[in-house]
């Protein structure tokens, strides 16, 4: 096992590798997106440097609980002054020293946190109903474009809505075999 500090190759490509992560139904579909990179922007969206720094990065920062998608990059809003990137098939490390060089100078940094979460889509027709389970918000309420963060069941998860007819679960790498498990106890009725 001590090699594994050593290895520069990830041990596991998914917290949920040992489960089949896509489950199809007629009423309800759920399934694991891998291979993303999640990075953890800071900085002050009142100031001008940072703004421009953001948008030199190709980027616009999203207003309060909402996020924006373009191409294979989605900007997530946490809070006030910190914003979840997810990557899709974008070089790390050249977008990394990219946002360095960027936000040099500024009250500003990026950290990579690409080991910390599972993405996790829901679809369906009653993807809503499974869901609803696990957490009392309404998610009839979370418009497209919209993100929450809350509990589902007891994993801490950020919630958003990229279309009418599905969800996306961003859960920590420690909670995604729990939530996935609590899922399907959720979803039994809806998958049969």
């Amino acid at each position: 096992m001590d090699n594994l500090a050593k290895s520069t190759v990830p041990v596991y490509e998914s917290a949920l590798e040992k489960y089949n992560t896509t489950v199809v139904g007629d009423l309800w579909r759920v399934k694991e997106t891998k291979k993303l990179s999640y990075l953890i922007i800071r900085g002050k969206t009142g100031d001008d440097d940072f703004v421009k720094a953001i948008e030199s990065l190709g980027l616009t920062l999203p207003g309060p609980m909402k996020f924006i998608e373009t191409a294979e990059r989605k900007l997530i809003w946490i809070s006030p002054d910190e914003f979840l990137l997810v990557l899709g098939d974008v070089p790390l490390s050249d977008f990394i020293e990219s946002a360095e060089k960027a936000f040099k100078d500024i009250f500003a940094y990026i950290i990579d946190n690409s080991g910390s979460f599972t993405n996790i889509e829901i679809s369906g027709s009653r993807h809503l109903d499974v869901v609803a389970k696990l957490s009392p918000y309404d998610y009839h309420k979370l418009t497209i474009g919209s993100v929450i963060s809350t509990n589902l069941a007891k994993a801490p998860s950020i919630i958003y809505r990229p279309n009418e007819n599905s969800l996306t679960i961003l859960v920590r790498f420690s909670f995604a075999d729990y939530l996935w498990r609590t899922i399907e106890k959720a979803s039994l009725e809806y998958t049969k």
